[in-house]
């Protein structure tokens, strides 16, 4: 299983030998958000843990390798040591694994950066199209090549943003 933490959402990615087992993605709420970035990562591995429970007791696994990108998470959950602020967090990591029933190996790996972690990047940092803005020069070169001139509406609205943009060809 690969965990990735994002400020707003978190992913994880269950694998088999061969082939993608299972998904999980949510967003965090207003108090989540609010957590430090190491809470949020022990956190996201306890409710990647949660979410998959149903899969990994389907499919009879006996151990499940978890790779996390923070080194810290990853020694505080091996070692059962953290700020005491965490030790909650940790605590109900290992009372899942016993609930499961499986032997939990985390690891952190030593070239994090390279990792193939894109599943669960993706997954962590699905968004909404407006966190997403196009460049205004790739907008200007997209523009010239198709010849058109896009104008400003000058008497548009709040209301009537959500309507599809109409680009003139003239």
């Amino acid at each position: 299983m690969t965990t990735d933490v994002a400020p707003k959402e978190w992913g994880s990615k269950l694998e088999g030998e061969l082939e993608m087992i299972a998904v999980a993605h949510r967003t965090w709420n207003k108090r989540q958000t609010k957590l430090s970035n190491l809470i949020r990562k022990i956190k996201v591995i306890t409710l990647s843990l949660r979410s998959l429970s149903q899969i990994l007791n389907n499919s009879l696994v006996l151990s499940l390798g978890i790779t996390s990108d923070s080194e810290t998470a990853v020694f505080d959950i091996k070692n059962w040591r953290a700020p005491i602020s965490l030790i909650m967090e940790i605590n109900q990591s290992h009372y899942t694994k016993e609930i499961l029933g499986i032997k939990i190996r985390i690891s952190y790996p030593p070239s994090a950066p390279v990792v193939k972690t894109e599943i669960a990047d993706a997954l962590s940092r699905l968004s909404r199209a407006r966190n997403y803005k196009l460049k205004e020069k790739i907008f200007q070169q997209a523009c010239h090549q198709m010849n058109l001139n896009p104008t400003i509406d000058l008497f548009s609205q709040y209301f009537n943003n959500r309507l599809p943009r109409f680009i003139s060809t003239i």
